[in-house]
């Protein structure tokens, strides 16, 4: 790659390091114009994210830790993201190299459909999938004004965390909402609320899988069954660089999902690491695998101002979310 790209490159960086997230991103749109890198879809997600934060913090709905701790999250997409850039550019350089006579191609338009690092195109029925899989996901609202996420099985059971329903007595008090979320013409759709039933309880403290498995009361005039259910895929942990979703209601807001920068880190005795985004909140919200299969169970975080998490059995450290495997959740339910 040419020096001048380099220190471009190295330019962007040092601006990430020193917070200068508004010069960076300028900066890599310039990029993707001048060396056509095909990077400018992902910026403009992660720039979306950006604004969005800055625009809740000077209009006070976001306080500084807050702003600072999202802020951090799209300095370490941007950082990710610019790994690729290289390889990205040096494959552009190939190809314009290259003499189009020697393919069976009719035209450039379809050289650049084909061309690329990965195949980030899904079919269009993933997203059906996805809308499916949210009908299931709640809210959960404590006695005490805790909120939290869950999300409902086959069985009429959801699953939290501890750290969100830590007893039965606190189950007891708790409600689930479903069904809040704004719809296809902005309005927030209405809430269906029910009770838990205690006496059906099951946990693990934080510090091993924290969970919380509770009996849903079902109501005759509001089926649970109209809600759906997560499937399990247990048994099939994520390798590193697969994707991963949460579909969450962070800091209690209503139902939300996020669709970048939703990569495994590593994984590591029963936890999962990965990119995708989350607040306050969202404790409890299942982690779906591309096929929208619940392998984890969503419960802590730390950026990386905050000294990150030991992502591998290498001791790596990096900023990260972490979830609970359900392969040792299930272990332990069927011990």
């Amino acid at each position: 790659m040419q020096n001048a790209q380099t220190a471009y490159i190295e330019t962007i960086e040092g601006l990430l390091q020193e917070n200068e997230v508004d010069k960076a991103l300028e900066a890599l749109f310039e990029l993707d114009n001048k060396t056509q890198a095909g990077i400018r879809q992902d910026v403009l997600m992660i720039s979306g994210n950006y604004r969005q934060a800055s625009k809740m913090f000077q209009q006070g709905m976001m306080d500084f830790n807050q702003f600072s701790q999202q802020t951090a999250r799209v300095r370490f997409g941007l950082l990710e993201m610019m790994k690729t850039i290289p390889r990205k550019i040096e494959l552009n350089a190939k190809i314009k190299n290259l003499d189009a006579f020697q393919f069976s191609i009719p035209d450039d338009a379809r050289l650049e459909k084909i061309i690329g690092v990965e195949n980030n195109l899904l079919k269009i029925n993933w997203l059906e999938k996805a809308l499916i899989a949210s009908k299931s996901v709640c809210r959960v609202v404590c006695a005490d004004g805790n909120l939290g996420t869950g999300f409902l099985t086959k069985e009429g059971y959801i699953f939290t965390n501890n750290h969100v329903l830590s007893s039965a007595d606190v189950a007891k008090t708790a409600k689930l909402e479903f069904n809040y979320e704004v719809g296809a013409d902005g309005k927030t759709k209405s809430r269906i609320t029910y009770d838990l039933d205690s006496s059906d309880y099951k946990t693990s403290t934080p510090d091993k899988l924290d969970f919380a498995r509770v009996k849903v009361k079902d109501r005759s005039d509001a089926p649970l069954s109209q809600w759906g259910f997560v499937e399990f895929d247990p048994e099939a942990v994520p390798s590193v660089n697969e994707g991963v979703t949460i579909i969450q209601h962070p800091k209690g807001q209503d139902k939300q999902i996020a669709l970048n920068a939703n990569l495994v880190l590593g994984q590591l005795n029963q936890h999962l690491f990965y990119t995708t985004d989350t607040e306050p909140g969202s404790s409890g919200s299942p982690v779906f695998n591309k096929d929208w299969k619940v392998v984890a169970i969503h419960h802590a975080g730390k950026t990386d101002a905050e000294g990150g998490l030991v992502i591998n059995a290498q001791g790596e450290r990096r900023g990260a979310n972490r979830g609970v495997l359900f392969r040792d959740i299930f272990k332990f339910l069927n011990g």
